[in-house]
C-alpha cells in the first residue's frame, strides 16, 4: 500500500477521535493564550497514543509539543496546530479543524511507520490570531533543528500553494490645542483635520503602491464634541507588503503621509508601532508538490486560485523564514462563505466539512510520510529553503 493509501485507512479508522477533538476545541473557545481547555485536550490525547509532551511556560503556557521519535532521529518533522478562537464569533477561522488535522495525521504517521520514523513532533502554537505565538516560540527555540513544518488550514477553496502579506499595526495620535469651534476656532489647533489628512494622503498614495500591498485603517478617536476644535485625534491602521523589501517601502510611506498631515495642520505626531509583525510567509513549493500530488488523488480539485490571489496574514511567515513551511488551505465551505463569517462558523463542524477536514488529514499524513521515508525529498526541500535564505 502507497503512503496515501496507508493513511487515508488510518485517518479512517480515527475519525471518531479526530471528529471529537474537532467539536470539543470548537464548543469551548478560547481566545489567544487562553486556549487552556484546547491545549490540555491536545496533549493528553496525544499522550493516550504514546506521544512524549512537553508543556509551555509563561506567555506561551498554551504551547507544546508532543514527540515520537522512531529508530532515527532524523529528518525532524512538525506538524502545527493552531487552536485559538475569534473574539464573539469563537472558531469562525477554522482553528479547531486544524488542531484536529494535526492530531489525526500525526497519529497516522505514528501507525503507519512505528520505528521507521524519524522525529515527529507535534507543535502547539497559541496566539495565532493576532498575538504572534509562533514569534514568541521561535525565539524560544521552539522550533530548533526542525527540518520541515507544516499544517492544514479550513478555507472556502482548496489551495497548496498560497503567499502571505507581512503585516505591522501602526497608531497614529495627533496632539492640537482645543478652542470653541464657534467663537474662536482660529485659536485651536485641529487633530481631527490631520487624522483626515492622513486617510486622504493614504488614499492618493495608493496609485504608487507595489502590488499586492494593502493598506486600511479607521479613526479610533475622531474628537469629544462637534463645539470644540478637537485637539487630540487619533488613527489605527495595518500596513501590509508581499516581500520585506514591498513591506518596508509601505511603512515607510504611511509614516511619510503620517508626518505630512502633522506638518500641514501643526499638530504633534506619535507613532506607535506594534512590534509583533508578521513576516511574508514564503511556501516551499518542493512539500507544495507532494501535498498538492495527495489531495487530487483523494478527489479534491484545486481552486485555481493563484498563491498571490485573496492573501491575508499570519505568524507562520515568520516561521518560514527560518525553517522550510507549507500552509495548505481546504476547502470547507461554498466560495461565497469566507472565513470570519457566522457562515464559516456552522462549516467547520458541518458533515461536509469534516470529511473534507479528513482528506486534508490524509494528505497531510502521507506528505510527513514521504518526508520520513526519501532522503531526496528532503534535501530537495532543503535546497530550496537554501536558494530563498541566500535570495533575500
Amino acid at each position: 500500500m502507497t503512503h496515501l493509501q496507508q493513511s487515508k485507512k488510518e485517518i479512517a479508522a480515527l475519525a471518531p477521535a479526530i471528529t471529537g477533538v474537532n467539536r470539543r476545541i470548537f464548543e469551548n473557545p478560547e481566545l489567544n493564550f487562553k486556549e487552556r481547555f484546547a491545549a490540555d485536550h491536545l496533549c493528553a490525547a496525544l499522550a493516550a497514543e504514546g506521544f512524549s509532551v512537553r508543556r509551555g511556560k509563561g506567555k506561551l503556557a498554551t504551547a507544546f509539543e508532543a514527540s515520537w521519535s522512531g529508530n532515527r532521529k532524523s529528518p525532524v518533522i512538525a506538524i502545527l496546530a493552531e487552536y485559538d478562537a475569534l473574539p464573539n464569533l469563537g472558531h469562525a477561522c477554522g482553528h479547531n479543524m486544524i488542531a484536529a488535522a494535526a492530531f489525526g495525521a500525526a497519529v497516522a504517521v505514528k501507525r503507519i511507520l512505528g520505528k521507521k520514523c524519524g522525529a515527529l513532533k507535534v507543535i502547539g502554537t497559541p496566539g495565532e490570531e493576532g498575538g504572534g505565538g509562533k514569534l514568541y516560540m521561535i525565539k524560544e527555540g521552539w522550533f530548533k533543528g526542525v527540518d520541515a513544518a507544516i499544517m492544514v488550514h479550513p478555507a472556502n477553496h482548496t489551495r497548496t500553494v498560497a503567499r502571505m502579506l507581512a503585516v505591522m499595526e501602526l497608531e497614529f495620535h495627533y496632539y492640537g490645542k482645543a478652542s470653541h469651534a464657534a467663537a474662536h476656532p482660529e485659536l485651536g489647533i485641529n487633530a481631527l483635520d490631520a487624522v483626515i489628512m492622513l486617510f486622504n494622503s493614504i488614499n492618493a498614495m495608493r496609485q504608487q503602491t507595489p502590488n499586492f500591498s494593502r493598506v486600511h485603517g479607521i479613526v479610533t478617536h475622531g474628537g469629544d464634541a462637534p463645539n470644540i476644535i478637537p485637539e487630540y485625534a487619533a488613527a489605527k491602521f495595518f500596513v501590509r507588503g508581499i516581500t520585506m523589501k514591498d513591506f518596508g517601502y509601505m511603512l515607510e510611506k504611511v509614516t511619510a503621509c503620517a508626518k505630512g498631515a502633522a506638518t500641514a495642520t501643526g499638530c504633534k505626531l506619535k507613532v506607535v508601532k506594534n512590534h509583533m509583525a508578521y513576516q511574508p510567509f514564503e511556501p516551499n513549493r518542493t512539500m507544495g508538490k507532494v501535498f498538492a500530488r495527495h489531495i487530487a488523488a483523494l478527489g479534491v480539485k484545486d481552486s485555481g486560485i493563484a498563491e498571490n490571489e485573496e492573501i491575508g496574514s499570519s505568524d507562520i511567515g515568520n516561521l518560514s523564514q527560518v525553517v522550510p513551511a507549507l500552509h495548505p488551505e481546504f476547502a470547507v465551505s461554498e466560495p461565497h462563505i469566507v472565513n470570519h463569517s457566522r457562515e464559516f462558523l456552522k462549516a467547520v463542524v458541518s458533515k461536509s466539512g469534516e470529511a473534507a477536514m479528513m482528506k486534508a488529514a490524509s494528505a497531510l499524513s502521507a506528505t510527513v510520510c514521504d518526508l520520513f521515508t526519501d532522503p531526496a525529498l528532503v534535501s530537495a526541500v532543503r535546497a530550496e529553503f537554501a536558494r530563498f535564505k541566500a535570495s533575500r
